[in-house]
């Protein structure tokens, strides 16, 4: 807490002491709206010991300290809304930093610290599924402050909330925040009926009809009734509890990609705005997966699905679950072998992000690898429902940024590149087939490649439902080209075919800031 506190035998470090931090969390809780660079600048002027440090594509840091701790002091990380905006989604003060492996007595006395201090700032509610049991949440008409944590960091983070929305009803991100704040916080992932009574009866002209496992919550706009239910009463869940929250049901007839990604992007912002920055981001062949998990033995995860046609927010007991889904990736597989059908559009998801610095709460203990393509033909279907799943996923979980790998085989020189950008679509990029260089360009570019440089590209700038399947149709029907087939062996070892650095980032170099496991890409990754 004070400078003799920051040893080099000490495995916790305080960005400011803490009468400082107490006073710059006070300072943030105080201020307006500060979401674009503009009032960003106006603050720093008002404020002398204030300095803009840092401008990236993607954040801006601000220095909150005229004096410096280690090894920085407190800074203000405000994160854009797309790449080079001048506008921001969420902010965060790192306060503590925890050298790996902290002993859980010291991490958790320095967060119990932190936490009581705290709460002199403001009047904040109490989060015990989050920051080890010690988190706080500060929740305004304009905003929502958190004190979060995992086994790297505490952080306060600022969450704008959603104003204005589109292609949901008006009434439902007032929903989201008076609503997905209970399930969340329901200790055991289990809330209780009279929490949700209270909660409905604070709602203006909302009315809620309570049934035998269920309550919808009738608001002025029939298109916005979510509504809790009791999903785990199978595995002895309390009764006079719910588990799942519906936030969104679609309309009958068939719902186009836009509509899809629109709709989940507008609740999946309002939900974060009250909730942060997911543990895990990811998606499958069912739609995106968004989990926030609590840390610990017992911990929960919250998942919020788009499955169907229904938005909804599920808890599960994290490790029950996860050791579930760890032992479809381990055992499952096609049941007719090379010869049948794949069982990658059954898959738990098809990949998964996880971004150790701002990540809240805690992962598992053994995280699944993936499946294996046996077949040319089971590699094209994985490839496409991945390549499906990020075309309509990461524009709202990760905007602006690009997923990537490159497929590494001995026929294949210099590999064949393979990224998505939320930003200008497909682009695959491949050298040239041995053999005669006019025979085999000839057969390439009959396959849908246009000559680049010294290479082969192939692109779908504007990528629509069809996109997925035409990249992995190209993609395996290269492969076949250069004699690469499921003899050749799709793990690793000789005459083998891997991916290589997967990732998802602004850039090859800043997607090594996350852990991206591609569960549904068919190949060993290296």
């Amino acid at each position: 807490m004070n400078d003799a506190a920051n040893t080099d035998a000490s495995a916790v470090t305080w960005t400011a002491d803490l009468p400082t931090t107490v006073e710059l969390v006070r300072t943030l809780h105080d201020l307006d709206d500060c979401w674009t660079r503009a009032d960003v600048e106006r603050l720093v002027e008002a404020r002398p010991d204030w300095k803009i440090r840092r401008a990236f594509t993607d954040i801006l840091v601000v220095g909150l300290q005229a004096e410096l701790r280690w090894p920085a002091g407190a800074e203000l990380f405000l994160g854009t809304t797309e790449p080079k905006a001048d506008t921001f989604r969420r902010a965060w003060v790192p306060l503590l930093q925890f050298r790996l492996p902290t002993p859980a007595g010291e991490r958790h006395a320095a967060l119990r610290t932190l936490s009581e201090a705290l709460r002199a700032v403001g009047a904040p509610t109490p989060v015990p599924t989050a920051a080890d049991g010690f988190g706080l949440r500060w929740q305004s008409a304009g905003r929502t402050m958190l004190l979060q944590a995992n086994d790297r960091r505490a952080w306060i983070a600022i969450q704008p909330h959603v104003r204005e929305v589109r292609h949901v009803s008006p009434e439902l991100p007032a929903m989201v925040a008076a609503l997905v704040p209970l399930l969340h916080d329901a200790p055991g992932g289990y809330l209780p009926v009279e929490a949700v009574r209270r909660a409905v009866a604070e709602l203006p002209a909302a009315e809620g009809g309570f049934g035998d496992g269920y309550v919808d919550i009738r608001t002025p706009d029939p298109y916005c009734t979510p509504s809790f239910a009791l999903r785990g009463y199978l595995r002895g869940a309390p009764e006079g509890t719910y588990d799942v929250l519906d936030l969104h049901r679609f309309e009958l007839g068939p719902s186009t990609l836009e509509h899809r990604r629109d709709v989940f992007g507008e609740i999946y912002r309002a939900v974060c705005a009250v909730l942060g920055e997911p543990t895990f981001f990811g998606g499958g062949p069912d739609g995106p997966d968004v989990r926030w998990r609590e840390a610990g033995e017992h911990g929960r995860l919250l998942r919020l699905l788009c499955g169907g046609r229904r938005v909804r927010l599920e808890t599960e007991p994290a490790a029950a679950f996860e050791e579930e889904e760890h032992g479809t990736f381990e055992w499952g597989g096609p049941s007719g072998g090379s010869e049948g059908p794949s069982d990658f559009p059954r898959l738990p998801y098809s990949w998964q992000l996880h971004m150790p610095v701002q990540a809240p709460g805690g992962t598992a203990d053994y995280l699944p690898g993936g499946r294996l393509a046996l077949s040319l033909p089971h590699l094209r279907e994985g490839l496409e429902c991945l390549l499906a799943a990020w075309i309509e996923q990461l524009p709202v979980q990760r905007p602006g940024e690009k997923a990537m790998f490159t497929i590494a085989a001995p026929q294949i020189s210099g590999g064949l590149s393979v990224t998505y950008s939320t930003v200008k679509g497909v682009l695959l990029r491949v050298g040239p087939r041995p053999g005669d260089l006019d025979e085999g360009s000839a057969a390439m570019t009959a396959d849908g490649w246009q000559a680049s440089g010294r290479r082969f590209k192939a692109e779908w700038r504007n990528p629509t439902e069809e996109t997925a399947r035409e990249v992995a149709a190209l993609i395996t029907t290269e492969l076949a080209a250069r004699g690469i087939s499921g003899d050749s062996g799709f793990g690793l070892g000789p005459g083998s075919i891997t991916a290589r650095r997967p990732g998802i980032g602004l850039s090859p170099q800043l997607a090594d800031h996350g852990f991206l496991r591609v569960t549904g890409l068919g190949l060993e990754t290296s």
